[in-house]
């Protein structure tokens, strides 16, 4: 697609909800600029409904004010004839909610310690939301109303963003209308499914509890009502799960308390719960760390490709550089500009820019700069041979370097250094001469390595050639080709087992293991 809208280029549909619907759009301005962005538009049947047309500001006036690192950031509000519309910030990663799907496919789970992380990061956008006040200093009680896998994306970067304030109102000792109640029904707290009962910020803490334990479980957990009448009828307190730890199942417990009084105060006091907990397990947790997990659900390819500049390129040309178009800008031509490497290169980076070519004036300028620089260049070599050093030291570079120890957020690997032979030394009366160096093209040898994926359930640390690499997920590791033994230790589960699989030279393999089968 290719339609206008203001400033902005939608490129693709995302989404249609009750109010609006959601594009990936292209921000242009002038000198080549450009911005990936979000577009929300009211739906056209609703754009002459006063009611709608008000919900819609409201929303978009309330999240303006929500400017937290974990939460998606609203740049503006628009109007295109006769439309209304919010400009908000495009997150290159995946929802939790593709997080979990892609775990069930592929046998894994999420590490507790990761999915404690993420939940921790969504509820410090939360207690942000809730804390927040106007220009006056007085509480708006914002409530989200709407916490869910679909509504918490994971960056690529290793960030939570909390979006969809759609339905966040603000709530002051405020009670439930009577009617349908809005919401996922799975992650709404038994409050909001009761018509005249009072609600407040423990209600969104009650749906991360739901969150964090289908993060950590893949499913929702027991008891979860699946029709309105099931939601409105007594919940049952939460049943520990035997494969979670102790201190998570204590969390939860607290977290999906059937009555507000028995669950967290704030969305705060649940964030540093988990971080307290991830001290007590001795494993640090890094934005690497979600990265590798996620690479190793989506791929490196997926990660690469940016959706805001890969989309619509049929209409980006070959350079990937915006084409001229009526309305549009011209493409940006800077011949000093160098791509950077593959990951997170910007789509002008993997651009090719052709330098503009110089007029009459420039070209005379061109031979007294080329004439002053050929002589500063032959005084300075004069100078150099001068002060020449009469010998130097040759170190010699080992045939082959062994396989070296990394960060554990980094996959070990072999070093093969460039073959460099030297002829030899020529002694004179007046000292040692040194040739330089004769490079020649390196010795090709057969592949000696193969790399291993390790997935484990649910995880765990994972030793080879007597070093730590770190705990699962972690990047292929580049191993010796032939047999290689792994040791997987899960200390929460008691489990230490050894594991061989065949590496061929040059080859890849995946290592699963079950830890919780005997």
């Amino acid at each position: 697609m290719s339609e206008s809208l203001g400033r902005y280029r939608l490129l693709k549909l995302l989404a249609t909800g009750g109010m609006g619907e959601v594009f990936l759009a292209r921000q242009e301005g002038p000198a080549g600029f450009t911005k990936t962005v979000v577009i929300k538009r009211i739906l056209r049947h609703l754009a002459s409904d006063q009611n709608f047309i008000d919900l819609f500001l409201n929303e978009a006036r309330l999240a303006a004010q929500l400017q937290h690192p974990h939460i998606a950031q609203v740049f503006g509000l628009e109007n295109e004839g006769n439309t209304w519309f919010i400009s908000m910030e495009y997150v290159h990663g995946r929802s939790l909610r593709d997080l979990i799907s892609a775990a069930k496919q592929q046998g894994l789970m999420v590490p507790p310690r990761l999915a404690a992380r993420l939940a921790s990061q969504a509820l410090q956008g939360l207690h942000f939301a809730h804390e927040l006040t106007d220009a006056r200093g007085r509480p708006l009680g914002i409530l989200h109303r709407d916490v869910s896998p679909e509504n918490v994306l994971v960056a690529f970067s290793g960030v939570v963003k909390l979006v969809d304030f759609g339905i966040a109102k603000a709530m002051s000792g405020a009670v439930t209308r009577v009617g349908r109640p809005k919401g996922k029904l799975a992650y709404m707290a038994p409050e909001l499914t009761i018509p005249g009962a009072e609600v407040d910020r423990r209600a969104d803490v009650y749906a991360m509890g739901v969150l964090l334990s289908e993060a950590l479980t893949l499913e929702l957990p027991a008891g979860t009502p699946k029709s309105v009448e099931e939601a409105q009828a007594a919940r049952a307190p939460y049943q520990p799960n035997p494969s979670l730890p102790k201190g998570l199942n204590d969390i939860l417990s607290r977290a999906l308390a059937p009555a507000p009084d028995g669950r967290f105060s704030t969305a705060a006091a649940m964030s540093e719960a988990l971080e307290s907990w991830l001290v007590t397990t001795a494993q640090t947790v890094v934005p690497g760390d979600i990265v590798g997990f996620l690479a190793a659900l989506f791929g490196n390819a997926a990660m690469d490709a940016n959706a805001g500049v890969a989309i619509d390129e049929g209409q980006l040309g070959t350079t990937g550089v915006l084409a001229a178009r009526k309305g549009g800008t011209q493409p940006l031509s800077v011949g000093s500009l160098q791509p950077v490497g593959p990951r997170g290169a910007s789509s002008q980076s993997r651009a090719s820019f052709e330098p503009l070519p110089p007029d009459d004036s420039a070209r005379a300028l061109i031979w007294p700069i080329v004439v002053g620089s050929s002589t500063a260049l032959l005084v300075g070599f004069v100078l150099l041979l001068a002060l020449w050093p009469r010998a130097q030291v040759l170190q010699p570079i080992p045939p082959e370097a062994p396989i070296v120890a990394v960060d554990p957020a980094v996959s070990a690997q072999v070093v093969i250094p460039s073959q460099v032979e030297f002829d030899p030394v020529e002694e004179v009366d007046a000292g040692v001469k040194v040739k330089p160096p004769v490079r020649r093209p390196p010795i090709r040898r057969p592949a000696k390595t193969g790399k291993v994926t390790v997935r484990v359930n649910p995880w765990a640390q994972v030793v080879f050639g007597g070093r730590n690499l770190g705990t699962t997920p972690l990047p292929a590791i580049e191993v010796p080709a032939g047999t290689a033994t792994f040791t997987l230790k899960n200390d929460q589960l008691g489990v230490t087992r050894k594991v061989s699989v065949k590496v061929p030279p040059g080859g890849s393999v995946v290592l699963k293991a079950d830890l919780f089968k005997k």
